[in-house]
């Protein structure tokens, strides 16, 4: 009987995928136990042969495609066909421990009063060395998680990430799955469908537990070792915020103008704060307050652009 479904949206990533894919196939969860759906979201016969040279007749492998681009919507689809109890999301340039889905299984399982989602740790593999300017705080941007050796719930304000998130099928899909409205289109580099899932479960009050023993590996892009990218991710995430915190129908006009108000403040702070540095010839304190800037730089994008809807 398939307990849990393993789903892998990808775009594109025929490479990185067929090493996530073989690392889900080496699981020590009897392989009757669960199935991998692989989502494939640029509808390519190349990522299909992929799956076909890894389908050896062992493992529940299984191809679907999302024709609509985004990221959110394949997730949905993949949460749509799942066939187990509980879905456990990694992403395509990700590779799982062995033991990855018996440690989320098991959580779920065997935790009281049952979570309605679990994650665990995600490392990453930076492929080389560590930029030195990525500063240790910003690194949950490239999807590091690690809170601790003890397996717990997670208090508000503690977070998990997509490439290494599971959840009780039911509770996933009776919060409306995750939100496509947070998927990236064009230059409008939206995200955070994972972290509105998970706040959408603590408002219903679901607990989401954290098992340091699921751990997946994260493959950081070469595209991702830049400067620049790390700004633009910063500048997007920013812009997700405000769209993750409240509801739509939940947002007045003056708390948006209120926050939109403290967002143009700080972005003043920063501003004369890099400034300062350079003229003193601080450069570590110049790009931190420029990443700083460019964070609430993209709340503020938001604030105003929710100000302009509630106009109309």
């Amino acid at each position: 009987m398939i307990k849990i479904s393993a789903i892998i949206c990808t775009f594109k990533r025929q490479d990185y995928l067929r090493h996530a894919l073989r690392s889900l196939c080496e699981q020590s969860l009897p392989c009757e136990q669960y199935e991998i759906i692989v989502v494939d979201n640029a509808v390519e016969a190349a990522t299909q042969q992929v799956v076909k040279d890894l389908d050896d007749g062992r493992v529940n492998l299984r191809y679907v495609t999302e024709k609509e681009v985004g990221l959110n919507r394949a997730r949905n689809t993949g949460l749509k066909v799942a066939d187990g109890r509980y879905v456990a999301y990694i992403d395509d340039d990700a590779r799982a421990d062995e033991h990855w889905l018996e440690a989320l299984l098991s959580a779920f399982e065997q935790t009281s009063p049952a979570p309605s989602a679990v994650g665990g740790r995600v490392w990453l593999d930076w492929q080389g060395e560590k930029p030195s300017w990525v500063p240790e705080k910003h690194l949950a941007l490239f999807t590091y998680v690690d809170h601790g050796n003890d397996a717990r719930s997670l208090e508000n304000g503690e977070y998990l990430v997509g490439a290494n998130l599971a959840f009780e099928r039911d509770a996933l899909s009776s919060i409306g799955g995750f939100d496509p409205n947070l998927d990236r289109q064009g230059s409008v580099l939206l995200s955070g469908g994972d972290a509105a899932a998970l706040a959408e479960c603590r408002r219903m009050r679901k607990a989401v537990y954290y098992e340091p023993a699921a751990v997946v590996w994260h493959s950081v892009l070469q595209s991702r070792k830049r400067p620049s990218w790390l700004l633009r991710r910063l500048f997007w995430d920013g812009a997700s915020q405000p769209l993750i915190e409240l509801p739509a129908p939940g947002r007045s006009r003056r708390a948006t103008s209120l926050s939109a108000y403290r967002d143009l403040r700080q972005c003043g702070r920063w501003s004369w704060e890099i400034l300062v540095a350079v003229l003193k010839g601080r450069r570590d304190s110049a790009w931190d307050s420029l990443l700083g800037l460019s964070q609430r730089a993209g709340r503020l994008r938001t604030q105003i652009r929710l100000l302009a809807w509630n106009n109309e």
